[in-house]
């Protein structure tokens, strides 16, 4: 499909679709025209003509000639490319589909490529800002994704104010037309302000088919298409003044920023002031309109660089670090932005200096008093493996090996030291008291400090550096493995909730599994409403503690801003500048504008961490997907059953159109003649007049027993009374009924020789029996026997009516218990049934908890067969 975009009518859409139309003719392609709208523009119209044209479907609506567009007629003829205009046409109520885009994509789906037109106020998304702007609602619309999956877009481009000359010269409305058009929708502020935003929309489609490109086949690479600033922030108080100049610079230059923190593995060591302070400049992005990351990664120099390559960001703005390095590599240490300089040689890099510091120069420098995180565990640990380190090493010395074994069980001993403490500390205490160990045991003098070899002096401080070195590297993969194994936990529970809420079903099964997973990936307690009628549904809560209740969140305070997130449709509560004293953070579940819910989470014990916020939203708009998929599937469950109640009404209304007929005018020309001819006929004559009345009337009544029988089914009003029955007196009962109303027939009944209880309802099954004996008379010549029988077994009751009538029709074997399902046979009075009876004995056999099936037999006729379950206990 290829959509010729324009801001407004006059543009010049239809003549660049038909002008492309006969390039492609010219070409040799199989083109015609589908729909073209009729246009008051000789040179557009001028066009039409070299070009077969399929014709338009005339339509005669409420007394008014409608032309739309022919599907039927364009799949048939199923040319090579087709032209239809306007896109966002909403087609005569007539029509299969109620838009054309519907019409276009069947057209796609059948292999036939589309030129077709649309102006910018036609896309939903658009809808409410040109009507802003405008002050005129456009009713007719197409959904973004019709527009966003077009494989083509050409934008149909000219000035504002050659637009209104156009219109001024009649070109494109009539005189009468342009007038009410110029003192309504094109004035020349609306266009400038239309144009604009087709040129946006049709910037954002090229973009997002560049980083598409950009990104396939592994391909990372900056291509400066459009503006991205990427803002490097950390704990650092400059970084509020970085934040607030990408800011100014996104604003500047029309384009989103990003606020990117790259979390190293002493990130963790952050002091309560400095994260304190990085959740502030988190949150101050947010409120400004970044989006914010986190990378992890202790090279932060190479996580920004493949983050802006990734992001295709074309400025990265970072604040300048004064502080010199206080240790003695001081003279070698550069700054980040240096590090950052060289590293990048096509990515504009913007360096903000910290004022900070130098207004911090001017105060009294008052030292941190250093702090030692060292439990009496750890030391225990650290003072047992050297022990244990010399213990080998004595050994080792005592079999004879040599002084670099023993060096390697010391360096061995401070690498487990690292491994199983946190920190550098105890692992460099250990480096150098290996070294006061390895002097005072194995070197000569024995059980001395001093040395007599001059090479020691050597030996020792490059021993204490490779095992420092060692060490430290040791820390530092342990701890990047404990922050990798944490990610990989959450990569796992976040694909397990997904997967959970995939096989869920049910609103409720979908809150309950999402908030669940979420509240212990986070250990926090997640409250969940659900929209219901405009309002908030009673809460769905989960405590990560088990044992433990969070009833923080369930006061009436807590409630009612949660339903503030709702009538707003934005976030509230901790870490916001709304309710900010409010003991919980709330988000509304939505998409597309559509509310489903709010969803909280307790921040009793701090507010979110930006890695947490960031697993809480994708959790919550997992939770709403699902929810929006079981929303779906139960409306499109309604619209089917709605669909169905209609076809069964109406196949019902048809049914017993017939049958009520000819009973009534048998009823009718019997009375009328008894009331007509007196006493002028005899008395056997009235009698049989009576008794046709009276069989008629039987039979509406058995119409009308079923067709209630059946809605009670169908509203689930039917209720089964079961009560224990001696099957024998339920079988006489309907054998009864049934032999004063059909004498030409012999009914044989088959007894058991002992009597047989069941649990069933009575009546009803009273009435399948009738039924099935009804549907044997109709169907079997006078004077033919027919058969009930019933016996018993270890698990139910069986019952068959057989009869030696003509059988049944293989072919429509399977469908006799079917709704409305008749083999379209007139019996012998003339009667045609309704097709209700064989399906109420289904409905009712199966309510009992049996089933109901009918076979032919091999001497001729046809057995109905149908089983009541015996049960251990009566439901009374």
């Amino acid at each position: 499909m290829k959509i010729f975009f324009g801001y407004a009518a006059g543009v010049g859409k239809s003549y660049s679709m038909l002008m492309e139309a006969h390039d492609m003719k010219k070409m040799g392609k199989d083109i015609v025209i589908g729909y073209i709208e009729p246009h008051t523009r000789p040179e557009t119209m001028a066009l039409v003509s070299g070009i077969e044209d399929i014709g338009v479907k005339i339509i005669n609506y409420k007394g008014i000639i409608l032309k739309e567009f022919d599907l039927d007629k364009a799949l048939d003829r199923k040319p090579q490319i087709i032209l239809v205009d306007e896109l966002a046409h909403t087609n005569a109520s007539t029509e299969r589909h109620r838009k054309r885009w519907q019409d276009i994509e069947e057209l796609l789906e059948a292999g036939i490529d589309v030129y077709t037109t649309l102006n910018v106020q036609h896309i939903e998304s658009l809808n409410d800002i040109v009507e802003s702007i405008t002050h005129i609602a456009v009713r007719e619309t197409i959904p973004d994704k019709v527009f966003d999956e077009a494989d083509k877009v050409e934008l149909i481009d000219i000035e504002p104010t050659e637009l209104l000359n156009r219109f001024s010269e009649g070109k494109v409305y009539s005189k009468e037309q342009t007038r009410k058009a110029f003192n309504n929708f094109f004035t020349k502020n609306n266009l400038f302000a239309l144009r604009e935003i087709a040129l946006r929309r049709t910037a954002d489609r090229v973009n997002y088919e560049v980083e598409s490109v950009r990104l396939s086949k592994g391909q990372i690479t900056v291509m400066p298409t459009s503006d991205v600033v990427l803002a490097c922030i950390s704990p650092s108080p400059s970084s509020s003044r970085v934040i607030r100049t990408a800011t100014r610079m996104a604003e500047a230059h029309h384009s989103k920023w990003i606020a990117l923190y790259v979390e190293t593995t002493k990130s963790q060591n952050l002091s309560k002031e400095d994260r304190e302070r990085l959740n502030s400049h988190f949150s101050l992005a947010e409120q400004l309109g970044g989006e914010v990351v986190t990378a992890y990664g202790d090279n932060t120099i190479e996580q920004i660089i493949q983050y802006a390559k990734f992001r295709n960001a074309t400025k990265i703005i970072i604040g300048k670090n004064h502080k010199k390095p206080e240790n003695l590599f001081h003279f070698y240490a550069r700054d980040i932005v240096d590090k950052l300089m060289e590293s990048n040689s096509y990515i504009d890099v913007y360096v903000i200096p910290n004022s900070t510091f130098y207004k911090g120069k001017e105060k009294i420098i008052q030292k941190d008093k250093i702090k030692f995180n060292v439990t009496k565990r750890e030391i225990l640990i650290s003072s047992l493996i050297m022990l244990l380190s010399t213990m080998i090493s004595l050994l080792i010395d005592y079999i004879g090996f040599s002084e670099a074994n023993i060096i390697m069980i010391f360096i061995l001993g401070v690498i487990i030291v690292n491994m199983k403490t946190r920190g550098y500390l105890l692992g460099f205490t250990s480096s150098i008291i290996s070294i006061f160990l390895f002097n005072f045991l194995f070197t000569e003098p024995r059980y001395s400090l001093e040395v007599y070899d001059k090479s020691y002096l050597a030996t020792f401080p490059i021993m204490l550096i490779v095992t420092f070195i060692i060490g430290t590297l040791t820390n530092k993969i342990q701890r990047e493995a404990q922050n990798s194994l944490l990610r990989e936990n959450r990569t796992q529970i976040l694909y397990r909730v997904s997967k959970k809420l995939l096989s869920a079903t049910g609103t409720a099964d979908v809150v309950g599994i999402g908030i669940k997973y979420l509240s212990r990936l986070l250990e926090r307690t997640i409250i969940c409403y659900l929209v219901q009628e405009n309002r908030l549904s009673t809460p769905f809560i989960y405590t990560a503690t088990k044992g433990e209740k969070d009833r923080a969140l369930l006061s009436k305070d807590e409630e009612a801003v949660a339903h503030w997130t709702l009538l707003n449709d934005k976030e509230s509560g901790t870490g916001t500048n709304t309710f900010y004293g409010a003991k919980g953070y709330y988000m509304p579940l939505k998409s597309n504008g559509r509310i489903l819910g709010v969803i909280g989470i307790s921040c009793t014990n701090g507010q979110l961490k930006p890695e947490q916020k960031f697993i809480f939203e994708t959790v919550a708009n997992q939770i709403y997907i699902a929810l929006d998929r079981e929303i779906l599937a139960e409306t499109q469950k309604n619209s089917k059953l709605e669909v169905e109640s209609e076809r069964l009404r109406s196949n019902l209304l048809r049914s017993i159109s017939h049958d009520l007929r000819s009973p009534l005018a048998g009823i009718k020309g019997a009375v009328s003649t008894i009331i007509e001819t007196g006493n002028l006929i005899s008395e056997e004559t009235r009698s049989e007049l009576l008794e046709g009345v009276y069989d008629d009337t039987e039979w509406l009544i058995r119409l009308v027993e079923n067709l209630l029988s059946m809605t009670r089914f169908d509203e689930g009003k039917m209720k089964i009374k079961k009560n224990m029955e001696i099957v024998e007196e339920v079988v006489y009962e309907a054998v009864q009924r049934t032999s004063k109303r059909f004498k030409d027939h012999n009914i044989k009944v088959t007894v058991s020789e002992n009597v047989i209880m069941a649990p069933m309802d009575g009546s009803l099954i009273e009435q399948v029996i009738i039924n099935l004996l009804d549907n044997a008379i109709k169907f079997t010549p006078i004077e033919s026997e027919i058969e009930v029988k019933f016996h018993e077994n270890d698990e139910s009751v069986i019952f068959e009516v057989s009869d030696n009538g003509m059988g049944i029709s293989e072919e429509i074997l399977p469908n006799i218990f079917d709704r409305f399902f008749t083999n379209g046979n007139i019996v012998s009075d003339s009667r045609r049934g309704v097709g209700l009876g064989l399906a109420i004995c289904k409905s009712i056999v199966e309510a009992h908890g049996g089933t109901i099936f009918a076979y032919n037999k091999d001497e001729g006729g046809a057995t109905f067969k149908f089983d009541i379950p015996k049960e251990e206990k009566v439901d009374g």
